[in-house]
């Protein structure tokens, strides 16, 4: 009896080795993938960042659409005129629609503070201190920066 209580020892033990290598092999499988993934599309353009940053990178796009359309040095003027003007058309939309997106946020701050606990709430509001300064930052840096002109 003894004997056979072994044998079904030894093979619950096997049979737990054998699931934990597959999973481990499997969560080997999902990490190695995404690897593959990743420097494939670091490939394709590794200067691109990755998704939109919400900044227009006005260089390189001036870069590719140089490449892609085969804009002339004589052209380059015209199109920084374009993109200059471009430029203070959102600023004063966004100047614009500002307080629309400010009444979204103030609402989107109440209906959070009514999920949080006191505790919580005042660490949010340290928070929310801590990321309108920075927003306003940026806005600042965005709305004080002048674009160089590109050349091809």
């Amino acid at each position: 009896m003894r004997g056979l209580e072994s044998r079904m020892d030894r093979m619950v033990e096997t049979r737990v080795k054998v699931r934990l290598a597959f999973v481990s092999i499997f969560i080997l499988g999902i990490a190695a993938g995404a690897l593959g993934v990743s420097v494939y599309y670091r490939g394709i353009d590794p200067g691109r960042p990755s998704g939109w940053t919400g900044r227009f990178d006005r260089e390189r796009y001036v870069k590719q659409m140089t490449e892609a359309v085969g804009l002339q040095r004589e052209q380059m003027g015209a199109l920084n005129a374009v993109l200059d003007e471009t430029r203070e058309e959102f600023l004063a939309l966004r100047a614009h629609l500002r307080p629309r997106f400010d009444e979204v946020r103030q609402r989107a701050r109440v209906r959070v503070r009514a999920i949080l606990n006191g505790d919580q709430q005042g660490r949010f509001e340290a928070f929310l201190k801590r990321w309108d300064e920075e927003r306003r930052a940026e806005e600042q840096a965005l709305a004080a920066s002048k674009p160089q002109p590109s050349r091809p």
